[in-house]
């Protein structure tokens, strides 16, 4: 009996060593927010490995303006969250170890009336660890600690009283790491050269850990009126080589998400995480000194606040110059001669679309000025040039238009990126990566009239539908999720494609019979789509969303529809995208209705361009209905087909 009691006490000995020292094995983790970190704070850090850096974007689902529950929670859970200013109250002792967040149980219930069963289903950090036996811990006394605590508001192991010395620090992580595995540090710089140096230091003694660090809002010299969202992130995993930052959830070199952490904390310790809408970290593997990696982030942040810019002055020529257009022919209705001036001014704006993509190489954008200025100049040039020849470019730069995107879209989608309409502002971060609305509707108006004038010259009805499948499946294909992750333009993309083969088949006439089935088969397509998009498999935008909806149920879906409508009609009602959108419409009605016998003439002499008008204005109308942004999508659309209307009232009537 003696000896199985001894042998039984050994054996717990034994497995305890050996939980023991596999808790000490495994991987540390360390967070320190900081209350800044810029730029130049981070080349006064001198530490003694490589590290990673990049940009990361903050927002959350407050539109206007971030409040610290907010930001800190979306980085809890992984998923952007909107919560009131002032529900946290405060960190306090709870027992010998344990710290409670005050307040946290008003946040949980703000964030279950937002989303219904929201602390049920969603995982949460602390608890996702917790129940894998990974602990954390927490040093600080502010609203950092939301990221720490579990569902409760519990943060297991911790102090409230930061003392900033060295010393003090590394004893206190070391009593915490014998506990837990990952840390949560608040460090407050306030400017301190002293407090700096003691970071330094701290960092330098736990180079064997992984560690990320980013500060709680814009500061410094990353502080500009453009930026609002923008901070450095810095990270060392000492498994992975160092370099730009980036994941999935961007595709962008340089950038990524405050949805990334939870992911990516959850990658370190082989978790799955399903409800978040971020992706795991990862560096280019691009190994590059400190100062290499901060003037490639330096350049980076430039390019896009330049952007930022540039996209607001080329989006109000286009609104502005249609709206003068507008404004003027209902002053003068009678003046047919005016028609010219039109025309040379929508010629200028589809110019300025083909310049700025085919520009997109020489990554203009690093100054603003001279992004302008070589984009107006060069149109400017070209339309004297041509107009002096008579040469009737009618069509080409449209066709022009379109190759050059199917080609950025395959092989170079930075060119997209650093074109004007293609930009996607990720200081806002609505998209990060793909191609956005403006792009979309662009690459479809295009496409439309691609196909029809290939369509003309052919004449042939088998040869037209070999050339529409063909050519069309490459437009479907590069809308899709793989890669512009655009899902209202993919649908759209679908709806077209029935459109085109129903009037290339059947060629029929153009009355009510044939609107409503053009409409139908429009509808119809979007299931087409969706089935098509969700068999692709987990890949993109629309299978994790799919795959959230597995796992969280149907709800999942109805917050996403609901968040989509309500940016749809903040949009449409904000100017000036609501003044073009119903100035856009007003000219379309006004000239269908007033222009009958024109519209019969010019049938005679193009009999395709009354189904390539109507088609243009139906699919403005799904990929408007389709995306949060579709305004844009919808503008940019009726401009190719505002501009055919005004070339063909110059061609036919002048």
């Amino acid at each position: 009996m003696k000896t199985l009691k001894t042998l039984i006490f050994f054996a717990i000995i034994f497995f305890l060593f050996n939980i023991t020292a596999l808790a000490d094995n495994e991987d540390k983790t360390i967070i320190i927010v900081t209350d800044m970190l810029d730029f130049s704070t981070i080349e006064k850090l001198n530490f003694n490995f490589d590290i990673s850096l990049g940009l990361m974007n903050t927002r959350t689902s407050s539109v206007f303006k971030n409040n610290d529950e907010s930001y800190f929670m979306t980085i809890a859970t992984g998923r952007r969250v909107k919560l009131k200013d002032g529900l946290f109250k405060g960190v306090k002792k709870y027992d010998n170890q344990s710290l409670i967040v005050e307040g946290y149980e008003n946040i949980i219930t703000s964030l279950d009336e937002n989303y219904l069963n929201f602390s049920k289903e969603i995982e949460f950090l602390s608890d996702t660890l917790n129940d894998n036996g990974i602990h954390i811990g927490y040093i600080g006394n502010d609203s950092s600690s939301l990221i720490a605590a579990n569902k409760n508001g519990i943060i297991h192991y911790g102090y409230t009283d930061v003392i900033y010395q060295t010393n003090w620090l590394i004893e206190k992580t070391e009593e915490i790491f014998a506990k837990a595995n990952l840390l949560v540090l608040s460090f407050l710089i306030d400017e301190s050269k002293d407090k700096l140096e003691v970071l330094e230091q701290y960092v330098n003694r736990f180079n064997e850990n992984n560690i990320i660090i980013f500060p709680r809002r814009v500061s410094g010299d990353v502080k500009d009126i453009r930026n609002k969202t923008l901070v450095p992130i810095l990270y060392h995993n000492p498994n992975r080589l160092p370099g730009i930052l980036t994941s999935n959830s961007t595709k962008r070199e340089g950038l990524i998400t405050n949805m990334d952490i939870l992911p990516e904390v959850a990658d370190i310790y082989n978790l799955d995480i399903n409800t978040s809408t971020g992706h795991e970290i990862y560096s280019t593997g691009e190994l590059r000194s400190k100062n290499d990696l901060i003037e490639k982030n330096k350049d980076n942040l430039n390019k896009t606040l330049n952007l930022v810019i540039i996209k607001y002055i080329f989006h109000g020529i286009v609104i502005f110059t249609q709206l003068y257009i507008f404004y003027d022919m209902y002053r003068n209705k009678e003046e047919l001669s005016r028609f010219y001036k039109y025309n040379l001014f929508m010629d200028r704006i589809i110019l300025y679309i083909f310049l700025s993509l085919l520009l997109g190489i020489f990554y203009l954008s690093g100054s603003t000025i001279i992004y302008c200025f070589v984009i107006l100049l060069l149109a400017n040039m070209l339309i004297t040039y041509l107009d002096k020849r008579n040469f009737d470019f009618y069509e080409i730069f449209s066709i022009l238009t379109n190759i050059l995107l199917i080609a950025a879209v395959y092989l170079k989608p930075e060119l997209i990126y650093h074109s004007f309409f293609g930009f996607n502002n990720i200081i806002t971060g609505g998209r990060f990566y793909g191609l956005n609305n403006e792009t979309a509707a662009i690459l479809l108006s295009t496409a439309i009239i691609t196909f029809f004038w290939l369509k003309n010259k052919i004449k042939q009805k088998l040869c037209a539908v070999i050339i529409l499948v063909s050519y069309f499946s490459v437009i479907i294909l590069a809308l899709s999720d793989k890669y512009a992750a655009n899902f209202g333009g993919f649908l759209t993309s679908i709806a077209i494609f029935v459109m085109l083969m129903y009037t290339t088949l059947f060629d029929k006439k153009i009355d009510m019979t044939s609107i409503v089935g053009l409409i139908v088969l429009g509808l119809l397509a979007f299931l087409i789509g969706l089935t098509i998009e969700l068999n692709n498999g987990p890949s993109g935008h629309i299978g994790t969303l799919f795959m959230r909806i597995k796992t969280l149920g149907i709800y999942e879906l109805f917050d996403m529809v609901l968040k989509k409508v309500r940016q749809l009609l903040l949009m449409t009602i904000s100017p000036p995208w609501c003044i073009i959108f119903l100035g856009q419409l007003y000219f379309i009605k006004k000239f269908a209705i007033s222009n009958m016998k024109f519209i019969e003439k010019v049938k005679k002499r193009e009999p395709t361009i009354e189904f390539q008008l109507l088609i243009m204005f139906i699919s403005s109308i799904i990929i408007y209905a389709l995306n949060d942004t579709g305004v844009t999508a919808f503008v940019y659309m009726n401009t190719y087909l505002v501009r055919n209307i005004i070339y063909l009232k110059k061609k036919y009537e002048l």
